[in-house]
């Protein structure tokens, strides 16, 4: 059995330095440090101890992300809500709204909202609708 201990998401950018911004602005997440060095160029951001998020340049991508469905990142908190409306009022794709998810049950109400960041990359957050 395989015992994967680290996570990382890498979401390569025509333009890493503007795509960052949502990230560190708005969803608030620990930046960790720029790497510039030859044919390596991009952001590193913490989400937990075991989970970094990585924006950097590719030279293949150009625009918005052709298929935004293919590949969908959750991230889990307390107050689905809160983070909601900061990424509404910064007029991100948002898809849906809060709403209890299909698997919640009384016990474990879970909430999810579906939106995309400003190059078309699919995120959910999930958790207790307001802390």
């Amino acid at each position: 059995m395989t015992n994967f201990s680290k996570y990382r998401i890498l979401i390569w950018s025509e333009d890493p330095d503007e795509l960052m911004k949502f990230y560190r602005d708005v969803l608030e997440l620990k930046y960790m440090k720029t790497v510039d060095i030859p044919n390596d160029y991009g952001h590193m951001f913490e989400v937990n101890g075991d989970m970094l998020l990585w924006i950097g340049y590719h030279s293949e991508v150009k625009g918005l992300n052709k298929e935004p469905w293919r590949h969908m990142f959750n991230l889990f908190t307390n107050n689905v809500q809160h983070w909601f409306e900061k990424i509404k009022s910064a007029n991100a794709t948002v898809i849906a709204e809060p709403n209890l998810a299909p698997f919640a049950t009384k016990e474990d109400p879970t909430y999810v909202c579906t939106f995309q960041d400003p190059e078309g990359n699919t995120w959910q957050l999930m958790g207790l609708l307001q802390s």
